[in-house]
Parts: C-alpha cells; structure tokens; sequence
C-alpha cells in the first residue's frame, strides 16, 4: 500500500514553482522533479569521505521498484568499496573499446584499406560475402575474443547450401581480417587457419566453353541482341569475340585518347 501511495505521489509530483523538486524515496534514492515535468532517479551515496550521486533513469520508464532495485546494487557495491559513478565510466569505456575493436569494425577498415587495389566486381564480391556470410554471425564479437571453435557453425551455414567454394572464400576472408588485426594490435593470431583442414573439400570447375559449332549461331545471336537488349551490349560483346579478353579487363579498359572507359555499363 505505501509503495502505491508514493508512486502515485511521484506520478502526480510537479516541481511547485522550484528549478528542481527533490523527493525523497529512501536509503539515498530521490526522484528529481524538473519544472518542465521530466523526472530522474537519483541515488545519493557517501564514498572515501565524498558525497556524489548518479542517475537511475527517466521515471517512469524506471518504476519505483525498478529504481530501489537498482539503487540496493549501487549501494553494494559502495559497500565493496567501488564507486559507482567510476565503475559506470569505467563500463561505458570498455564497451566502447569493446565496440571499436568488434570483428565488424576491424573488417570495415581492413576492407577500406584494400579496396583501392581492387577491380570493382571483386570489391563488390568481398564486401557482399562479409555482409552476407560473415557479419550477422560474429560482427559484433570483439575480434580478441573470437576463437577457432565459433567459426566452424558459421560455415556451416554456408556449406549446407551447398556452396563449398564459397565456404572456403569466405574463410579466406576471415583470415585476411584477423591477420590484420594481429598486425595493427587488435588480436594476437588468425583463428581461420585452424579450420582450413575442417572444410569441405570442393573441385574447382572450369566455366562452360562455346563449342566450335555453336559459334556461328552465337554470333548472330549477338548481332541481332540490340533488338531486344542494350547497345552498348552489344557492343561490348562483339568486342569480346574480337579481342577475347575477360569480362572484367573489358570493363575496365581506358580509351587511349581520352582516358575514358570504354564501357560504362555492361550486362
């Protein structure tokens, strides 16, 4: 019944004409009245010969009970000789370090710094195979903490789709960002090259080759795509019978005079 009648009191408090309207609650613990109408717990504390206190929270998002809650572990810790309002800033920091040295932020620099030395399709393809195959699993672990054991349920995932190869690219990856990590000072070894024994093998296959036969239908086949496909397409494609260069080294292929590329769209 007290605890009803002073929750109401609390929900009902305005800060009668003052800045601020302390109520006291108890044990230390005061609910703050603000002349706009915000409300905060506060938790009043004696430590090493200093009065301090710090905040619980927005009442009434933090209940009455919530906030005695809260203030009997502040208060035991004062009784272990921690001060509160330290170990608070001493958390938030770690968390912090914690958040700046996850597997995602170090993977995100370590990607930013290679993506210069990149072709375009292969940048795309890394960051796609992070995002996808990688992130969501063990992103927000701090890179230090990751061991050999937590990698393997990751790859399975990808393994059970079938996708072996991919399985081993992405292992691949993994292994690049914590060398990284090992050489800027965020963790101590690669924990992917324990696993490289531990996947599925994968026979490597070459892509489909146009056989002689089929060549000259190809070649009408490109001949006549503007009527149903892009130009530059086509164009592209003519050119590839002509040169045959890979796909990529045409896409990437400056024009002599002007420096331009010669594709700016493809596909």
């Amino acid at each position: 019944m007290a605890e009803k009648y002073k929750d109401a009191r609390y929900r009902n408090a305005k800060s009668e004409g003052k800045k601020i309207t302390k109520l006291y609650d108890g044990n230390g613990l005061f609910l703050w009245v603000y002349e706009d109408g915000r409300k905060y717990w506060r938790l009043r504390y004696r430590i090493h010969g200093k009065e301090k206190s710090i905040s619980l929270g927005v009442y009434p998002d933090v209940s009455l009970s919530e906030a005695r809650e809260k203030a009997k572990l502040e208060r035991k810790k004062v009784d272990d000789h921690i001060d509160p309002s330290i170990d608070r800033k001493v958390t938030k920091q770690r968390a912090k370090q914690a958040a700046d040295n996850s597997f995602e932020a170090i993977a995100r620099e370590w990607y930013a710094k290679q993506i210069h030395t990149w072709v375009h399709s292969h940048a795309k393809d890394v960051k796609r195979r992070l995002e996808g195959n990688v992130l969501p699993y063990i992103g927000m672990h701090p890179i230090s903490k990751i061991e050999a054991p937590e990698l393997p349920n990751m790859i399975r995932i990808i393994e059970n789709r079938g996708s072996y190869d991919l399985a081993h690219r992405v292992l691949q990856v993994c292994g690049q960002v914590f060398r990284y990590g090992v050489v800027t000072g965020r963790c101590s070894r690669d924990p992917a090259a324990d696993l490289k024994g531990a996947l599925t093998p994968h026979k490597k296959k070459n892509q489909a080759a146009v056989k002689s036969e089929e060549l000259p239908e190809l070649l009408r086949a490109i001949a006549t795509y503007e009527t149903t496909g892009n130009r530059q397409t086509q164009l592209a494609l003519q050119l590839l019978t002509l040169t045959f260069v890979r796909t990529n080294e045409l896409i990437g292929a400056l024009c002599v005079d002007t420096g331009l590329k010669l594709t700016t769209h493809y596909g």
